[in-house]
């Protein structure tokens, strides 16, 4: 696959495909909680609301860590603050954004947390995916010199430090597939089990997993590397630690209720 433009052109102008597949990622996660409302009894004002906390939230947490995994590579190259912010989107600090948004408008309207988690975590996979697709296009979030067939090659990048001409492994593309195959089983989950949480659950725990495990296939330097794991991958197990946290605690509840 070899990628020569990484623009959509239209009325003559030149529209990035990241950023068009960014808005495109967002309005899917978005339209694909519509038909859960019912489910979880959710008026059509909540959800409205809860994406526009949850929305505004992401973009903020996406623009804070993506200014903080660039420190280094900011002062190296002398790239203003103003640069980074336009143009750089981290997704783990848009979920954590994103989740601090819903907690603060549960909290505000004293509603109910997990029915809105559930609510957005099917759909956060999927928009991920479309996002994923606009990083390929782009030349962003790269992976690492591939061999044979299966390979991505960039004659033009939106990231300066993309290596041109060079066939690269495309961990986007890969991790795409990865996020529709959780949007699947997130989906089954939520319509096929009657407790809630558990879609929002398993969301958490197989993307931890998943991000992990691509995140030693990337080759972009630019996301803060410390005793050889990546910021991504420091997050990824500080979710998975609350989640076994979590899990215990229900097992030591329910044991405890059963002993009683």
């Amino acid at each position: 696959m070899v990628i020569r433009d990484n623009y959509f052109h239209v009325f003559g102008r030149d529209i990035p495909y990241y950023g068009l597949l960014f808005v495109l990622g967002f309005a899917v996660a978005a339209l694909t909680a519509l038909p859960k409302m019912k489910k979880l009894k959710l008026s059509g004002v909540d959800t409205v609301c809860s994406a526009v906390f949850a929305g505004i939230g992401g973009v903020l947490g996406a623009k804070l860590l993506s200014v903080l995994t660039s420190i280094g590579y900011i002062i190296e190259y002398h790239i203003s603050f103003i640069d980074v912010i336009r143009n750089g989107f981290v997704f783990y600090g848009g979920l954590i954004g994103g989740v601090i948004g819903l907690v603060i408008y549960a909290k505000a309207f004293r509603l109910p947390l997990l029915p809105f988690f559930d609510l957005y975590a099917a759909g956060t996979a999927l928009g991920h995916a479309v996002g994923r697709v606009g990083c390929l296009i782009s030349g962003c979030c790269y992976g690492l010199p591939a061999e044979g067939s299966f390979y991505v090659l960039y004659t033009h990048a939106v990231d300066p430090n993309t290596p041109l001409g060079t066939p690269l492994l495309p961990i986007q593309l890969i991790e795409c597939f990865c996020l529709v195959g959780i949007f699947a089983l997130c989906e089954c989950l939520f319509y096929f089990t009657k407790r809630r949480g558990v879609s929002a659950f398993a969301y958490a725990g197989t993307y931890a997993v998943t991000r992990f495990v691509l995140e030693f296939f990337r080759g972009d330097a630019v996301r803060g590397v410390f005793g050889g794991l990546s910021t991504s991958q420091y997050i990824s197990l500080a979710i998975l630690a609350i989640l076994s946290a979590i899990l215990a605690a229900r097992f030591l509840s329910f044991y405890a209720h059963s002993r009683g």
